[in-house]
């Protein structure tokens, strides 16, 4: 009961306040419309001609408050002021000529006429405007569905590949009891490879699942960079094969506020993109610095530079590149790096370096607010 009367109150001081500056928009355009009548009159131009300067100021009020009354009642405020201003005798009510009579009633007809129909054009805007918010939002709905039912299908083909090859392989151990140890090792090697890939498409699947309007929830809680960055590259260990990990970490140690298992899931991503695009033994460099305000996450490579028409859209969601559009990836890894990022109010970007490397390289503010 007590929160309901106190969003009453609020109402009403809002109603109130929103009121108190309509009145001074309508005051102060007579005012100003006066004060050109006046500065018209040293110049000695002829007092009908102010009647326009009225209707002017009737028509801004129009535009600038947020009802009709306003205007309205500019418009007999108008009528008044033109009569005591500049009507002779001057400073009164009264008036001389009976011909003004005539002019005031037109100018109070057409203050309100213009009044009503610029409040009438104005409300026909919102309407306008919330019809084409209205329709974006549903074009905005079918295209996310679209989406959806593009993921799916592009889903249901990657998985079906790497379950088949685990089964079949499984199978063949289960089965042939006299394969060799090496053929029996390979097979293996071949469903844990394919198990560790359903599993990070899963874990992107989950991570995507957490997006609410195109933002990520996170919790964020001081995390050792010194710990963070090994246990990403021990998670990614089977993709990265021979590949050698060069590191280049700050000297101090670096407590950064993030979502740890969103963090290393985001520099795994990157490494396994990493691991795609570079020979089997390349080498793959992470770097780590602290500018104070940002801790900026650098990961670069000696393999194939990104080709300039996909760097414009290598975060967007299903886009792929390269191997990926060969069955190895449904674009979803780097696009779930920038919204983790994003979510963690930091940036991310990609570009081909003048020394041969592609560099991957997002920053993390180093303040402890929730995102």
């Amino acid at each position: 009961m007590q929160k309901k009367n106190d969003l009453q109150g609020k109402e009403r001081i809002n109603l109130i306040k929103a009121i108190a500056i309509d009145i001074s928009i309508a005051l102060s355009v007579f005012i100003v419309s006066t004060g050109i009548c006046y500065l018209l009159q040293y110049f000695k131009v002829d007092v009908l001609n102010y009647i326009i300067i009225y209707i002017l100021g009737i028509l801004l009020t129009a535009v600038f408050t947020k009802g009709y009354i306003y205007s309205a009642l500019l418009s007999v405020v108008s009528v008044f002021g033109y009569n005591f201003f500049f009507t002779v005798p001057k400073y009164t009510f009264h008036f001389n000529d009976k011909m003004y009579m005539v002019t005031f009633v037109l100018m109070f007809a057409v203050g309100i006429v213009t009044s009503a129909i610029t409040f009438q054009l104005k409300r026909k805007m919102l309407q306008i405007n919330a019809l084409n918010l209205e329709k974006a939002q549903l074009k905005s709905d079918a295209e996310k569905e679209q989406l959806k039912a593009t993921l799916l299908r592009s889903i249901s083909h990657d998985l079906r590949t790497p379950l088949t090859t685990m089964k079949n392989g499984a199978e063949i151990v289960l089965e042939k009891q006299d394969l060799s140890v090496e053929d029996r090792t390979e097979i293996l090697n071949d469903i844990v490879a394919k198990a560790n890939w359903t599993i990070r498409l899963v874990e992107n699947l989950l991570s995507l699942s957490r997006i609410d309007n195109e933002k990520l929830t996170v919790k964020k809680v001081p995390e050792a960079v010194e710990e963070i960055i090994p246990q990403s590259v021990r998670n990614c260990k089977g993709v990265l094969g021979n590949r050698k990990i060069h590191y280049e970490m700050p000297e101090e140690f670096l407590l950064v506020p993030m979502d740890a298992t969103l963090i290393m899931q985001t520099i795994g991503n990157i490494l396994i993109n990493a691991a795609r695009h570079t020979s089997e033994n390349g080498n793959i460099w992470i770097k780590v610095w602290n500018t104070g305000r940002n801790a900026v996450f650098r990961i670069s490579n000696d393999g194939e530079k990104i080709r300039d028409a996909d760097l414009p859209h290598i975060f967007e969601m299903y886009y792929t590149v390269g191997d990926c559009q060969r069955g190895k990836g449904v674009g979803l890894g780097l696009s779930i790096c920038k919204l983790v990022i994003a979510a963690h109010g930091g940036q991310i970007s990609a570009r081909n370096a003048e020394d041969g490397k592609v560099v991957f390289e997002f920053t993390l503010p180093m303040e402890d607010k929730n995102g």
